[in-house]
């Protein structure tokens, strides 16, 4: 069967075609429905997407590209360092006023470093593990050699002290213990027990 098209226009000696129909579908309720599962999908998988993003990628993170581990008294030796912890201790009183509803400790850890080469070190690639605090504590100040900041100078052994500020609340009766001393980069995890 044969089904028989009006003839194209003509536009100035050219034959143009007719547009393609499309089929407009109505909107009905099944439909509604579905879009706002759809929406309503799209938005969680969003938000859980961001919460593995924040919570749980971090520590994935660490285990799969790891960190060198440093027993205590032992150095770390690779990427032209040499790193030791010499000492780890806690202030027998806190050094400043804790935030309002928490109380404060002072740890201080001492190390000896030697770069042999140029080596763009921050105070807060330094973070302490602390038995009883869920996150690490980011250094809140260093010295080098006695000097205010973080300076290694090239080819030179150096004594830096760190000073890190952790605040638990004042109710609680934990017993804030240093674990571990952790450098960002090089990746390093020094025990400090």
């Amino acid at each position: 069967m044969h089904i028989a098209h009006p003839p194209c226009p003509l536009l100035n000696g050219i034959v143009t075609q007719h547009p393609p129909r499309r089929r407009l579908e109505q909107p009905s309720a099944e439909k509604e429905r579905r879009t706002g599962c759809l929406v309503t999908g799209a938005l969680l998988g969003v938000l859980v997407g961001i919460m593995v993003g924040i919570y749980a990628l971090p520590p994935i993170l660490r285990n799969i590209y790891g960190e060198t581990k440093v027993a205590a008294d032992e150095f770390y030796r690779g990427d032209a360092r040499i790193i030791r912890v010499q000492s780890a201790g806690r202030a027998s009183e806190p050094l400043g006023d804790p935030s309002p509803g928490m109380r404060r400790e002072d740890f201080f850890v001492q190390l000896t470093i030697r770069s042999n080469k140029t080596w763009a070190v921050a105070v807060t690639d330094f973070t302490l593990e602390v038995e009883g605090v869920k996150d690490w504590i980011k250094a809140a100040e260093a010295t080098t050699g006695g000097e205010p900041g973080l300076n290694i100078p090239f080819g030179e052994e150096v004594t830096v002290e760190l000073h890190f500020i952790a605040e638990v609340p004042a109710g609680s009766s934990a017993t804030l213990a240093a674990e571990a001393l952790h450098l960002a980069n090089p990746r390093v995890r020094f025990a400090l027990q």
